[in-house]
């Protein structure tokens, strides 16, 4: 009884670690809600929080942080492989990995377009292929050949019954 209570708490600590960012997300939403802010500091705040979660034009987020740390520096590797990397491609290389759609992926990262975030991942993908490093087929195993769609395509992704934790056991 002992061990299924200790699995159980272990289980809810991970789930608190991996919702508690959309959890301060949906709490700010309503807060905002509550007070009736008018909807153009509304979106201010949201984009202020997806950008803290997700990264943004500016700044890395915890996306990107987590992403680094659980994949044994993968990021810090990229950037010492390819010293004149962008920002924008650091961001469009995290969103492609997650599976985010082209749209997604120009929203939050500041692009003008889907197209031009499809054109930002064409590009780094030659460069990666270019790249003469140990580490140049793990970066673009992190770029799918096609970017996702919107509705059914994301839906399957997030419910595979064979999701796996990011880090390799």
């Amino acid at each position: 009884m002992v061990t299924k209570i200790n699995e159980r708490e272990a289980q809810r600590v991970f789930m608190h670690h991996e919702t508690v960012c959309l959890a301060v997300f949906a709490c700010r939403w309503f807060q905002a809600e509550e007070m009736r802010y008018t909807d153009l500091y509304r979106q201010e705040r949201c984009m202020d929080v997806l950008h803290q979660l997700l990264g943004g034009p500016v700044q890395s987020g915890w996306l990107q942080i987590k992403m680094n740390r659980e994949m044994n520096g993968i990021l810090d590797r990229l950037r010492a492989d390819l010293p004149l990397i962008r920002h924008d491609e650091i961001l469009i290389l995290s969103y492609s990995a997650c599976g985010f759609t082209n749209e997604m992926c120009a929203h939050l990262a500041g692009l003008s377009s889907a197209s031009q975030a499809s054109v930002v991942r064409s590009r780094l993908k030659e460069k990666i292929l270019k790249l003469d490093s140990d580490f140049a087929d793990e970066y673009l195993s992190l770029l799918p050949r096609k970017a996702c769609r919107n509705g059914e395509e994301m839906l399957f992704l997030h419910d595979r019954k064979y999701r796996k934790l990011w880090k390799l056991q």
